[in-house]
Formats: structure tokens, sequence, C-alpha cells
């Protein structure tokens, strides 16, 4: 159960406005290079973007200095990634009408990250839902008509868990919702 009546929802904003790490992050840089186009789809305010190839699992990204980019992979460590970018940082990625969280933390303690592309089957009884999250046992899974896999209907917000082992799929609320903001 939910220990309150509706799901926290906080913003972090890791990037400052002139494109270096905010107080209390730490930059770890990568090696190779990182093309990036398009919203990222956690993005609550414009300017953030993704970056490809999906295996660096890149989930936010700000720009940077020096044809860089600085991106979240999991807000619970506070680092950021620092990784080259070929080509332009995308200027005008507006962000998504309805964006998903980059992470959620579930009413059983479970931690779960937006996915990052990869193959991901399906459940058996459910061959038409997608993966939209991958948690610590198990990964959140929706019908294809929803856009982030969380619903947001009710002011506790719930996703369905699938435990491929299992093969069980359980509801759980959403006791905290985390999304990419900008600073301004």
């Amino acid at each position: 159960m939910c220990s309150s009546d509706l799901t926290t929802v906080t913003t972090v904003r890791p990037v400052t406005a002139d494109g270096q790490p905010a107080a209390g992050w730490t930059v770890k840089k990568l090696s190779g290079s990182v093309t990036c186009d398009g919203s990222s789809l956690a993005a609550v305010d414009d300017g953030i973007a993704s970056c490809y190839p999906t295996a660096y699992s890149l989930r936010a990204c700000y720009p940077s200095s020096n044809h860089t980019t600085l991106c979240v992979r999991d807000v619970a460590d506070h680092r950021l990634f620092r990784v080259r970018y070929t080509g332009a940082f995308p200027s005008d990625v507006t962000a998504p009408a309805d964006p998903s969280p980059l992470k959620l933390v579930l009413d059983d303690g479970e931690k779960c990250l937006l996915r990052v592309g990869g193959a991901w089957g399906s459940p058996p009884a459910h061959p038409n839902w997608l993966g939209h999250y991958s948690c610590t046992d198990g990964s959140v899974y929706a019908p294809a008509s929803s856009e982030t896999g969380v619903d947001v209907s009710e002011p506790v917000w719930t996703v369905k868990v699938w435990n491929s082992e299992a093969d069980t799929i359980t509801k759980h609320a959403v006791e905290r919702a985390v999304f990419a903001g900008a600073q301004s």
C-alpha cells in the first residue's frame, strides 16, 4: 500500500543553465560518442534530449561545453555522464506533453528505471503489451496504447509489474516519480 494519499512527484535539475553540473552532482566521463536527437521522454522542460546508442542508458541529456553532453542514468546516485556528441546538439527539442518519469519507487520499495531501447519480450498473457521500466524484480508493462506505462488517473499512480520468471503480473502503487527538468 502507498503510505500517502498521493504519489510524490519530484523534478531533478542536475545541470545548470550554462551546462555545468548542479551542486551535489558528480561527473563521470564516458568514452566514445553519441548522437542526440529528439526530446527525452522524461523531460518536463524544453532543451533536454535523447542520445544514442541506447547501450549507454542515457535517459536525459543536457548540452554542455566542448561538444559534450551531460546525461542522467539513475537519479539516485547524483551522477552525470559526460560524453562527446556527433553533429549538433538539438536546440529545438520540446518536452513531451505526457512525460515518463526517469525513475519510479513502488509501494514495495522496488525501484524502476525508464526503458532506454533494447529488445523486450511481452507477457504471454498480454502479447501486445510493451515494457516501459526495468525494475529491481521485474518490469513495468502496459498496453501498447499507454504512452508512459503509468496510470495517472488517480492521485496515487499505479503500474503493472511483470515478473517473467514467475510469469506473474502485479499492480503496484507508485510512491514516488522523478522527472528531468532544466534550470533557468
